[in-house]
């Protein structure tokens, strides 16, 4: 099977997205990112993609799906949606194929729709948080839980205290009372202030809470009677405590609760004191009697620790399937939106076109093998030498727009510039002068990143260090060109036959890509990419180099190895919001990888450039290492401050 090499997904122009405030809700439907491809300059339309937002208002011309005046996130400019056909390949196999990489289509809105959405990020006690697991979601409400159960204790404490006067109990027993309650608030006082930051909650500290709990609930059982309802307050907290994740010290902090019990039990039921509680029996009991209320009230205590740990088990187990059924869900939306897309694409190639049998330089052309909004793919053949390969055309109404001519042209200067297997060659190219812009190009045989994911949600391990090592290689050739690719994505990927047999890897489509030598004058005051695979730096408008496309390299990664794009959101602002100031989930949470490609992720991934993994055959290198869980004790310092400083996004 053959495919088309740089199918494209959709363009939108921006203004940046530097704002540390997070969007707003109420935004318009939909799920931004997938395929969904930010390109420069607000005031113009997309060159190269289906869709395009820009900053112009909807004229007859434009698609009936426009979605328009969208806010910028830091500017207030307003957006438009134009949509545009599926842009087209520079590097195609025999047979036309969809090569659209997963990504939700938007949902039409009107103009009046101008909120901004983002995924809500739950936050406990001042912190953000993002939970990945079903264990750290249950971490993060046992914090609110504790904090809730220290203050209901302050309220018991002043309850007791505020009784005192109303009972009949010895001076020294109201002393040590009302002296243990005192020194049990001060000391919660101290763990509810700690603990709003989650990651100060531990089990060491629940252990440490717990005895002071332990004591001050056994002072009152003393003092109101070992037998009365006082020893309800044990059971409670029992229950409370049974529910946390620190199975150790629960298990610890039940034993002491029964063997204080059973001590002060005991010396009742030796005869060594009578009990001296406020509402104790003023007539004798049997030493039988006090048997049977010591086995009742330690039973209650096994009954709390019993329920308060099933109950957790239960939590976990619905909180987990959950997951899993939302993680499902979301795999078989990616994979509907790629058909969906690909069905589209399909009806639009095909057949003989306006320039079929015409010669362009030394190319006679054959059948369209792709349309797109900038141009189309021809099928061709060298006059000469009968050599195959792929024709550009500058579609003939853009040929007056002097910014499209220029972009088609920076696509042919920045592709005649790279000397690498692993980037598509150009043949020959139309001179600036000329009155119908082409590029030629080798014609590639295989299938598009995009394609070998729709039909399966991830690839191999091995397949994935395959491509970031081909990839990355010509990551570094084009830096070292003194060229930014700025677009590099699933269907800009294509696994292609070797001229000597095998297949390799080949980035196409350098049609946004930077020059050493750019004036600035396509890009100036906007953003270019794709918003899923697109640097911070990136997305905030700001100058790049070679690393946002060795970032945008491990983002593809993140994909083809958990099945999800790093970032998703319900419409472009929020997700370019994500990109800047989130980090994707782990992949750990996702499947069954060695903790090291946490740390592989949080490096390539990392929001600052120089905390990155700075080249492409670097990347490669890391990656094998992490995937077999070797990774270097530096890197793993490295990644774990990266890790502790921005956390994981959520599910």
């Amino acid at each position: 099977m053959t495919a088309p090499a740089d199918a494209g997904g959709k363009t939108i122009y921006s203004q940046g997205v530097g704002s540390s405030d997070p969007p707003e809700e109420g935004g318009e439907g939909g799920e931004a990112g997938g395929g969904a491809t930010v390109t420069e300059r607000p005031e113009r339309a997309s060159t190269e993609s289906p869709e395009t937002v820009a900053s112009r208002p909807r004229s007859s011309s434009d698609s009936p799906d426009t979605v328009a005046s969208m806010p910028s996130l830091t500017t207030g400019t307003g957006w438009g949606v134009t949509s545009g056909e599926a842009t087209v390949a520079d590097a195609f196999g025999h047979t036309p194929g969809p090569a659209v990489e997963p990504g939700p289509a938007p949902v039409p809105a009107t103009a009046t729709q101008t909120g901004i959405s983002a995924r809500a990020v739950r936050t406990v006690g001042g912190a953000s948080l993002s939970l990945a697991t079903a264990a750290e979601a249950l971490h993060h409400e046992e914090v609110r839980r504790t904090r809730q159960f220290i203050a209901l204790g302050w309220l018991i404490s002043l309850a007791g205290i505020g009784a005192v006067p109303l009972v009949d109990a010895p001076w020294w027993m109201d002393i040590a009372f009302v002296a243990a309650l005192v020194w049990g608030i001060v000391m919660s006082f101290y763990f509810h202030q700690r603990f709003k930051d989650p990651s100060k909650f531990s089990g060491q500290q629940m252990l440490v809470l717990g005895i002071f709990a332990v004591i001050n609930a056994h002072v009152a059982i003393a003092y109101f009677g070992v037998f009365s309802a006082a020893s309800m307050i044990t059971v409670l907290g029992i229950h409370f405590i049974a529910r946390s994740e620190a199975a150790r010290a629960v298990w610890y902090l039940f034993l002491t609760c029964v063997t204080c019990y059973l001590a002060v039990t005991g010396v009742l039921i030796a005869g060594v004191v009578p009990d001296p509680g406020v509402f104790a029996s003023d007539d004798p009991l049997s030493r039988t009697t006090l048997i049977a209320g010591a086995v009742f009230v330690t039973g209650n205590y096994c009954l709390a620790y019993y329920t308060g740990r099933s109950m957790r088990k239960a939590s976990l187990t619905s909180i987990s399937g959950l997951q899993q059924q939302t993680r499902l869900a979301a795999q078989r939306k990616a994979l509907m939106d790629e058909l969906r897309a690909d069905l589209e694409r399909a009806l639009r190639v095909g057949g003989p076109g306006r320039h079929t049998d015409q010669v362009h330089g030394s190319f006679k052309l054959g059948n369209v093998l792709g349309r797109g909004a900038m141009g189309e793919v021809y099928e061709a053949h060298h006059v000469t030498t009968n050599e195959p390969a792929a024709v550009k055309l500058l579609r003939r109404e853009l040929l007056a727009d002097p910014t499209h001519v220029a972009r088609f042209l920076r696509e042919a200067k920045a592709s005649g510039a790279l000397a690498s297997p692993f980037v598509v060659r150009v043949f020959d190219a139309a001179a600036e002068t000329s009155t119908t812009p082409y590029l030629a190009m080798e014609r590639l045989h295989g299938q598009t990143l995009a394609e070998l994911l729709r039909r399966d949600a991830r690839l191999p391990p091995a397949k994935v260090v395959e491509m970031v090592r081909h990839a990355g290689a010509g990551v570094d050739a084009a830096a070292a060109a003194g060229i930014v690719h700025r677009d590099l994505k699933p269907q800009n990927l294509m696994l292609a036959r070797a001229p000597g047999g095998g297949e390799q890897w080949k980035i196409l489509d350098f049609g946004v890509a930077t020059l050493v030598d750019d004036t600035g004058t396509l890009t100036q005051g906007g953003i270019v990419g794709t918003p899923s695979y697109m640097a911070p730096e990136q997305a905030q408008g700001k100058r790049v180099d070679a690393r946002a496309d060795v970032y945008a390299l491990a983002a593809v990664a993140y994909r083809c190895l958990t099945g999800r794009h790093p970032f998703t959101a319900p419409d472009t602002p929020a997700l370019l919001y994500a990109v800047v100031h989130r980090m994707p989930m782990r992949p750990t949470a996702l499947g069954t990888f060695d903790p090291d490609l946490d740390r592989w992720v949080a490096l390539a991934l990392a929001k600052e450039p120089d905390d990155r993994i700075p080249t492409g055959v670097e990347l490669a290198d890391t990656l094998t290492i992490a995937l077999e869980g070797g990774f270097d004790p530096k890197l793993r310092k490295r990644a774990d401050a990266l890790i502790k400083r921005h956390g994981w996004g959520d599910a």
